[in-house]
């Protein structure tokens, strides 16, 4: 039985829209009455129209889109990137920049650049607050993981945010400072941690943390930074989660050249947006929303595979996480009119081999852990 090329999901309210006004409602016959010589009736209020808009926008281009990347050579072992299942997601969600899948609660958590809020996303697409209380003070918000009991949240400027959920709501919440040269990382506040921090604001950007168990660690990437343009790298850093502080020298660098090297048709952006280690795999899947790019490299950076993602599905990709299972969820901001939560399922039959090169495998990978 043939499998369908897509599969796309509406939240509720959505699907009655639809099943009432159709999704090209302007096509439908006018009825005799609705106009009268010399004057034109006001049309009803549409309010599910931008939506339908939007929906038929997205449907031209994956039809114009998933053609171009159907025909490509180059393909992702255990995954079928140009057919992802698509779900929609709420308004509140618009700038969705990361994303971290719970096991034990088979959802999502969320954050947003705009919002102070944890959201829980489940898999159709439905979100609720995580936390009821506001994370903290104004700032851009970037990603987010869940280890243990406590939910960190990354600041553009390398700041990490730690709350910790009970019955009641946040019961705390704690800063942890991106050091900057020549201030203490075990000093949190002050006067001259702000100044310090303002300055290096200025100079660094970060979107990407991840958790990686076998560094008993979070793991910062580097989106930009100004003294890596002539080095041509970007740098990730360890938050040591036992000392609950920042290493002071990298844990990896990845080069540019590496990326360009493995991509083979030219030079392109390089700018980490969102990170997750797979769990079968024990790989890093790397996005970069400029560039629109999926690199796979090992957990210390070294790269081994470059894939270009197709705007149609993938127009501004910030967040990746991935099933116990090794399906793999990608959101992207709404830069297409609706924010969307990606679900690509891991094909059980093309897997890559756990831990070593990227071979056509003779046997499914042995499953482990998730990090």
């Amino acid at each position: 039985m043939p499998h369908p090329l897509y599969k796309i999901s509406f939240l509720a309210s959505a699907r009655r829209s639809f099943s009432e006004g159709g999704l090209f409602p302007r096509l439908r016959r006018a009825e005799p009455h609705s106009t009268i010589e010399g004057h034109r009736e006001a049309a009803p209020k549409d309010s599910a129209r931008p939506l339908r808009l939007a929906v038929a926008a997205m449907a031209l281009l994956l039809l114009l889109g998933g053609c171009q990347m159907l025909g490509s050579r180059r393909t992702l072992p255990g995954y079928v990137l140009p057919r992802p299942e698509i779900h929609f997601l709420e308004k509140k969600l618009s700038e969705i920049s990361g994303i971290n899948y719970i096991p034990s609660e088979n959802s999502l958590i969320a954050i947003t650049d705009d919002k102070r809020r944890v959201y829980r996303v489940h898999i159709d697409g439905h979100a609720d607050d995580y936390f009821e209380p506001e994370i903290g003070p104004a700032a851009d918000y970037e990603d987010v993981v869940k280890v243990d009991s406590s939910v960190f949240v990354l600041v553009s400027n390398g700041a990490l945010i730690e709350a910790r959920r009970t019955d009641s709501g946040v019961a705390t919440t704690t800063r942890f400072l991106f050091p900057p040269e020549g201030v203490d990382p075990a000093v949190t506040s002050g006067a001259a941690v702000d100044a310090a921090v303002e300055e290096l604001s200025k100079d660094v950007d970060f979107e990407t943390l991840y958790y990686d168990s076998s560094a008993r660690g979070l793991i910062l990437l580097t989106k930009n930074r100004k003294d890596e343009s002539k080095q041509a790298i970007r740098t990730a850093w360890r938050f040591d989660l036992a000392a609950r502080r920042f290493d002071t020298v990298p844990f990896y660098t990845i080069s540019f050249k590496e990326v360009n090297l493995r991509l083979k048709d030219g030079r392109t952006e390089f700018k980490p947006s969102a990170a997750a280690i797979h769990p079968i795999e024990r790989r890093l899947y790397i996005l970069s929303s400029a560039g629109m790019l999926l690199v796979v490299t090992d957990l210390r950076g070294t790269v081994e595979a470059v894939y270009r993602l197709n705007p149609s599905f993938y127009p501004q990709a910030e967040g990746i996480a991935f099933a116990t299972n090794g399906d793999m969820y990608i959101s992207n901001e709404a830069k297409l009119g609706k924010a969307t939560l990606l679900r690509l399922p891991y094909k059980t039959g093309d897997k890559a081999p756990a831990g070593g090169a990227r071979t056509k495998p003779s046997k499914p990978a042995a499953r482990s852990a998730a990090p």
